[in-house]
């Protein structure tokens, strides 16, 4: 059942521990299982479903990662979403990561809660550098 996700993520980035909320709109299980198993660190989902997540990697400490600071999500209805840090914090996908998995796990999803039936037809990523 599609619904709103919190998602929690912990990781150790260049010996500095770091934490980033936010949130992955309307979505199905399976897909919020698939778009996280892409973050660096461990990462919690709240609903809270304990079986979706997944705090092991919280402590490996990541020389490098690559920080999202912003994803944008346009539907088939132009409807607009997004997927962001809380606070301008930055999502820390694994180093070995690049924007064209993101966009896979996202692509032709049906995450707009206005309209359920509409299908994800761009992702846009706007990446940064992480200040620690």
């Amino acid at each position: 059942m599609a619904k709103d996700w919190k998602v929690t993520q912990t990781a150790l980035i260049k010996g500095q521990k770091v934490t980033t909320s936010f949130i992955l709109p309307f979505m199905d299980a399976a897909d919020v299982s698939a778009f996280c198993s892409l973050l660096e660190g461990g990462y919690q989902v709240t609903e809270i479903n304990e079986g979706m997540s997944d705090m092991t990697g919280s402590e490996v400490n990541a020389a490098n990662s690559t920080p999202v600071s912003r994803i944008s999500l346009i539907g088939e209805n132009k409807q607009r979403g997004y997927i962001s840090g809380f606070g301008g914090k930055p999502i820390h996908f694994k180093n070995t990561v690049n924007g064209d998995e993101i966009r896979n796990v996202l692509a032709n999803k049906m995450v707009f809660e206005a309209v359920p039936t509409a299908k994800v037809t761009y992702v846009g990523i706007t990446t940064g550098e992480s200040v620690l």
